[in-house]
């Protein structure tokens, strides 16, 4: 590297096929050893073989401070690195002088980063469930302001640390319930990770320019192919960084070669053959996508040939409830028209049993309350059967808690697809200086099963940066406490999703003020909510009626 640190690499050059050749390079915080492997059905470990086995060299690299490579581990390096390794690699004498990016997760970030650096030698990038190079995602561990510990915690201590030590076994839920969260990696005698450094920094902190983490001032100028799934936690950010890089790349090619390709899965889980598909509870039928076949061929234009665009639809996704693939060539889809379902009741909304009415129309009524207990959290989805990420599950247990509002249509007439960007406005009060706000939509089966398809929070004090005019970037400013028992005007970012919401089905909409493990619980202080442990009851009001018309605005394509 440029600074002197040496990082360690292994090569997989195909024999017989030319001594000068495009590579697809792959950085991982994981380990390359398990690459050299190539009997992993699913093609995990096995895609450096393959990938060589057409006529491609692989460079399969460990990111600083990781496993074989020097220096220390921390995203900061992870873009100047990426430059660094490209050129490099353009300089063999077995390189063809093309490189292109492939990797999920981390990996895909990583190529995100270097890709804003402009390597004259990087020509495509294929990344996967790279949401997380949004300055406004940090990394996926911060969301409107709120650490998402759920997985996060686990990646630091296991994959964050520094070489290659594995951390002793704990019991990870017990440990999330601990307080304070800022501290749980010492208190698990973890090795030491930057978990403590990425909670208890505001998300407008100055401290998160040295990640170089991908914003309006990005200018990447490289063909990408985006993949990402409906219940990975940053799909809405993977979907902003397409339409990102079709406006902010340098030359007029690059920006109409974007590609978006969105499965039904969890994180990193698109190429999966397994049929039916079930995503945590729910089958979602047949997904296989001819995903090798596109990798292979994006990778053959733009590396070897490059003449002309890409042919393929610019957006492919699946649509949910139909169970099959749907294209289009922009986002939000053009034709969608995003339309206000409003909350209504009889002041009675608390859990499935109460009175909570999801409709076109508002109406006057009753204000709802729940009390929110930092002690007794609300729990996140993905944790109802001790799962750690992102997927479906069957919500009519939590949704007899008294700390969740229900809203919900009367049984669908006609089928009503909504595919595209979430977003509701609450209008609240609180007895707390600060709270929580999430809300969650469902798709209500005719049986009463009520899968989970997309949720979102908003952390009061930082109300300010939800506007309509909003964009990727969200505008942290100032943080502000609320005053007890004023009403504000609150909106939350509730992600995507492409979901077919059948005949007799129900559309319904969960509000509660915790999502936990998922999301780390505000503790309604005001006070330091990742250094703090003192908790307070919070007694929350939702207004809906028409001078507080609350409501969510679905996407709906006709």
């Amino acid at each position: 590297m440029t600074d002197g640190v040496g990082l360690y690499a292994d090569i997989y050059r195909p024999r017989g096929a030319g001594e000068r050749l495009p590579t697809i390079l792959i950085r991982t915080p994981y380990s390359k050893a398990p690459y050299r492997d190539g009997r992993d059905s699913n093609m995990k470990n096995g895609i450096a073989f393959m990938f060589a086995g057409q006529g491609f060299i692989v460079v399969v690299q460990d990111v600083r401070g990781r496993f074989r490579s020097e220096g220390s581990r921390g995203a900061a390096s992870e873009a100047g690195d990426g430059y660094d390794t490209v050129s490099w690699i353009a300089a063999q004498s077995w390189s063809n002088g093309k490189v292109g990016g492939y990797g999920c997760s981390s990996l895909g970030i990583s190529q995100v980063l270097m890709a804003s650096r402009q390597p004259p030698a990087l020509l495509a990038i294929l990344p996967q469930a790279a949401g997380g190079a949004m300055r406004n995602r940090a990394g996926d561990v911060i969301v409107s302001g709120v650490p998402e510990i759920g997985w996060a915690f686990e990646w630091f201590r296991n994959h964050g640390n520094q070489g290659s030590q594995t951390p002793e076994k704990i019991d990870y839920q017990e440990m999330l319930r601990s307080l304070p969260v800022a501290d749980m990696n010492e208190r698990s005698a973890g090795f030491p990770n930057d978990w403590r450094d990425w909670v208890i920094h505001e998300p407008s902190d100055p401290w998160w320019d040295q990640f170089a983490l991908f914003d309006e001032s990005s200018r990447p100028n490289v063909p990408a192919l985006f993949v990402d799934s409906w219940y990975n936690v940053s799909v809405n950010e993977t979907l902003d960084l397409f339409n990102a890089f079709q406006k902010q790349s340098t030359t007029e090619q690059v920006r109409r070669n974007q590609y978006m390709i969105i499965s039904p899965t969890g994180h990193c889980q698109s190429e999966s053959t397994q049929t039916p598909f079930i995503i945590g509870e729910r089958d979602v039928g047949d997904i296989r996508q001819d995903y090798w076949s596109i990798y292979l061929r994006w990778f053959d234009h733009w590396l070897r040939d490059g003449q002309g665009d890409f042919e393929m639809p610019h957006i492919q996704y699946y649509l949910m409830g139909a169970n099959r693939w749907k294209s289009g060539d922009s986002w939000p889809l053009p034709e969608t028209r995003f339309v206000p379902y409003y909350f209504r009741s009889g002041g009675k909304a608390n859990t499935s049993n109460g009175d909570g009415i999801l409709s076109m129309a508002m109406a006057t009524g009753p204000a709802d309350h729940y009390r929110y207990d930092p002690a007794d959290p609300t729990p996140s989805p993905e944790s109802i059967r001790g799962r750690a990420d992102g997927s479906a599950a069957d919500q009519r247990e939590v949704d007899l808690r008294p700390d969740r509002l229900v809203f919900q249509t009367e049984p669908l007439s006609s089928g009503m697809e909504v595919t595209g960007p979430l977003r509701a406005v609450l209008y609240v009060s609180s007895s707390a200086r600060d709270t929580d706000f999430i809300v969650m939509l469902s798709d209500v089966y005719p049986d009463g099963r009520a899968y989970n398809l997309q949720k979102g929070i908003a952390r009061a004090r930082y109300r300010e940066a939800y506007t309509a005019q909003a964009s990727y970037l969200e505008d942290y400013r100032d943080p502000s406490l609320l005053t007890p028992g004023k009403i504000y005007r609150i909106e939350v970012n509730m992600q995507a999703t492409g979901n077919w919401f059948g005949p007799g089905h129900r559309i319904r909409v969960q509000v509660a003020s915790s999502c936990f493990p998922h999301y780390a619980r505000n503790l309604n202080t005001g006070g330091d909510n990742a250094t703090e442990s003192a908790t307070a009851i919070a007694e929350n009001t939702l207004y809906h009626d028409r001078n507080y018309p609350s409501h969510i605005i679905l996407p709906v394509v006709p």
